[in-house]
C-alpha cells in the first residue's frame, strides 16, 4: 500500500507542469503583447487642413494631429523667419490610466497677426512637433517633426480709380473701371453698402478691373462709394471716390382694382400661398398680401437669383424689345391702388409693360443663359436670362415657356408665350433688366447711344 501511494504522487507531480507551462506561456505572451502596446513604434500624423502656403497681415493655419495606437501626448507649433522664432501652440494632453490612450484625433486652428510675431514680408517656416504616448526613447513616445514653408505678403494691393461717372440717376446703371498693382482674388465697389462685384477687363490691359453698378429707384443720396479689392493673401484695400446722385421725377399712376379682377386672380394665388386661408375669402385682405408680403418674397428671390452673374459678357449691343408692342407702363412708376374708390395700397412698377397680340412671341433681348423658368409669384411664369457681367434680364406674366434652366440662348431666340399668369390683368409682357440684382431702367438698355457712351467703351 505504501508503494502505490508513492506512484499516485508521482503521477499528480507530472500532471501539474502541463498547467504550469501553460501559465508561464500566457504569461510571456502577455509581457510581448504589452511591451509591444507600451513600445509601440508608429509615429505621430500631421497634416496642414488646407493647402496654405500665402498668408497677408492676419490669416489661420487648420493642422491636425493623429496617432492611431497610443494617441497624442503632446503637440508644438512654431514659426521661424530668419533668427526670429515665434511659439504659436504648446498643447500638452493626459491619459486615464497607464494603458488608456491619449487623443486619438485633434484639429487646431492656429491664428497668425503678422504685425504681433514681428514677421516680415518674404519667407517664414512653420514647425510643427508631436509625440505620442509610447514609451520608447525613455518614455517621451515617438516624434514626428514636419516643416511647411510659408510665403507672408503684408503689403495691401493699391488699386486706381481710372474710368467712371460723376454723377448717375436713380434707376439708371454706370460701369467703375480701376486698376490693381497685383492680382485681385475678390474685387467689387459698394454703393451705399451695396456690393456689386467686379470683373477683369482684359481688353483694357492686365490688372484692370470692372463692375457694373445701379442705383435704386428710391435713392437719394449716395453715402459711400468704395473701390474694394483682396490680394492672393488675403490683404484688403478701400479706395474711396465720388459719385452724385441726379434726381428725377416721380411718375404716378392710378390701379383701379374690381371685385371681378380680385375673384379672377385671388384663387390662383391660394394654391402657391396656403397661409393666405386664413383670410376666409376675404378678397382685399388676399390682395393685400399677394400685393405686399408675395412682392417682398419675390424681390427677395429675383436678386438672390441674379447675384451669381458669370464674369464672361454674353452681351453684345443694344438690347431688344418685343416686336410690334405698345408701352402700357413704364419703369418706376408710382401706383396707388384704389379698390371701391380709395386707395388701399401703394406700390412701384420695376420694370415696363409691353403690349402686343394676345399669346405673342417672347424673345431673348440680347445672348445669355436661362437662369431661371418657372412660376413666381406677382410675376406668374417668368423667365430670367443671365448675360454676364451682373446683368440680367427678366420677362413675366407668359403662358408657355420654350426653353429650360441651362438653356444658352441667342438674342431673338424664343423665349416663351405671352398671358395673363401672376398679377397680370390683360395678356402682356412685363420685361425688366437687373444690374447685380438691382432693378434698373430697361430704356437705357434699349437705346444704343446710351450703351455706347456709358457701357461698351469702358469695355474696349
Amino acid at each position: 500500500m505504501v508503494l502505490n501511494s508513492v506512484k499516485r504522487s508521482g503521477n499528480s507531480r507530472r500532471s501539474i507542469w502541463p498547467l504550469v507551462w501553460l501559465i508561464l506561456l500566457l504569461v510571456i505572451v502577455g509581457g510581448i503583447v504589452l511591451t509591444a502596446k507600451l513600445f509601440e513604434l508608429e509615429a505621430p500624423q500631421i497634416s496642414l487642413a488646407a493647402n496654405v502656403h500665402l498668408l497677408g497681415k492676419k490669416g489661420d493655419i487648420t493642422l491636425t494631429f493623429a496617432d492611431a495606437k497610443s494617441g497624442i501626448r503632446d503637440l508644438d507649433v512654431s514659426l521661424r523667419q530668419g533668427k526670429n522664432v515665434v511659439r504659436l501652440l504648446r498643447r500638452q494632453f493626459s491619459r486615464a490610466s497607464l494603458l488608456a490612450k491619449g487623443p486619438l484625433k485633434i484639429s487646431e486652428k492656429v491664428d497668425i497677426n503678422t504685425a504681433d510675431l514681428g514677421l516680415v514680408d518674404g519667407r517664414a517656416d512653420l514647425i510643427v512637433t508631436a509625440h505620442d504616448f509610447s514609451a520608447w526613447h525613455w518614455g517621451k513616445g515617438n516624434e514626428t517633426l514636419a516643416s511647411y514653408p510659408l510665403i507672408f505678403d503684408i503689403k495691401p494691393p493699391k488699386l486706381r480709380l481710372v474710368d467712371g461717372p460723376g454723377s448717375i440717376k436713380p434707376g439708371s446703371s454706370a460701369i467703375i473701371i480701376y486698376r490693381a498693382n497685383e492680382e485681385l482674388v475678390r474685387y467689387g465697389v459698394t454703393i451705399n453698402g451695396y456690393f456689386y462685384p467686379g470683373f477683369p477687363v482684359t481688353a483694357r490691359g492686365e490688372g484692370t478691373y470692372g463692375a457694373m453698378i445701379a442705383l435704386p429707384y428710391d435713392t437719394k443720396t449716395i453715402k459711400e462709394a468704395v473701390i474694394s479689392g483682396y490680394d492672393l493673401a488675403g490683404n484688403a484695400a478701400r479706395v474711396p471716390f465720388r459719385l452724385v446722385v441726379r434726381l428725377v421725377p416721380k411718375r404716378q399712376d392710378r390701379i383701379n382694382i374690381s371685385d371681378k379682377f380680385l375673384q379672377w386672380k385671388m384663387p390662383q394665388f391660394v394654391q402657391y400661398y396656403p397661409e393666405m386661408k386664413a383670410f376666409n375669402g376675404d378678397l382685399l385682405k388676399e390682395f393685400l398680401f399677394v400685393n405686399n408680403e408675395v412682392r417682398t418674397r419675390n424681390a427677395k428671390k429675383i436678386r438672390a437669383i441674379c447675384l451669381h452673374s458669370s464674369p464672361e459678357r454674353m452681351w453684345r449691343g443694344r438690347f431688344g424689345r418685343m416686336r410690334r408692342s405698345a408701352r402700357r407702363a413704364s419703369y418706376a412708376d408710382y401706383r396707388s391702388y384704389y379698390y371701391h374708390g380709395r386707395v388701399v395700397d401703394h406700390q412701384v412698377h420695376l420694370g415696363v409693360d409691353l403690349a402686343s397680340i394676345r399669346h405673342a412671341r417672347v424673345e431673348a433681348a440680347n445672348n445669355g443663359r436661362v437662369i431661371y423658368a418657372d412660376y413666381l409669384g406677382i410675376y406668374g411664369n417668368v423667365v430670367i436670362l443671365d448675360h454676364g457681367q451682373g446683368v440680367s434680364s427678366l420677362y413675366a406674366h407668359l403662358s408657355q415657356f420654350k426653353v429650360a434652366v441651362g438653356d444658352v440662348v441667342k438674342k431673338g431666340d424664343l423665349l416663351a408665350i405671352t398671358g395673363t399668369t401672376g398679377m397680370a390683368g390683360g395678356d402682356h409682357l412685363h420685361f425688366s433688366i437687373l444690374v447685380n440684382g438691382v432693378f434698373v431702367n430697361p430704356l437705357e438698355w434699349w437705346d444704343s447711344g446710351w450703351l455706347h457712351f456709358n457701357i461698351e467703351q469702358y469695355l474696349k
